[in-house]
Parts: C-alpha cells; sequence; structure tokens
C-alpha cells in the first residue's frame, strides 16, 4: 500500500485528542500521560510506516549464481 499522509495525520490528531482529555481525575500521573502519549505516536507512526510497500526492481541477475551490486528500490 502506499503512503497516505492523512492516515498518518489523523491518527496523530487521534493521539493528541486523547491527551487533551488528560486532567488527572482518573489518578494517573502527568509522567504516565506522557508515557502513554509517547507510545501512542510511537505505534502510528510504526504502523504508517509498515503500511508502506517497497518495489524492487530486479536488475542483477545471473544464472552462474550470487550478483553483487546496488540494488534500487522505491517506497510508494
Amino acid at each position: 500500500m502506499a503512503l497516505v499522509k492523512t492516515v498518518l495525520k489523523n491518527d496523530l490528531k487521534a493521539v493528541f485528542d486523547a491527551l487533551k482529555k488528560f486532567d488527572g481525575s482518573d489518578g494517573k500521573s502527568q509522567d504516565e500521560a506522557i508515557e502513554k502519549l509517547a507510545n501512542d505516536l510511537a505505534s502510528a507512526i510504526d504502523s504508517y510506516i509498515k503500511s508502506a510497500t517497497i518495489t524492487s526492481v530486479p536488475v542483477l541477475t545471473s544464472p552462474a549464481g550470487p550478483v553483487t551490486g546496488t540494488i534500487t528500490n522505491t517506497i510508494s
């Protein structure tokens, strides 16, 4: 799948919207809220990056065995 910037943006907005609701009334400290924020941001970014499709262009082939060199890839 191609990387869609709006998906990441919406996921990040959801993380920050959840943080706006923090008022300490549930007994959680600011440090716990920061830890949750960091984990949620990391998860959103991790999911976004892992949704990428990498297309490899086979440019190095040989019936004689392994070939060394550079392989050109794109993330779409």
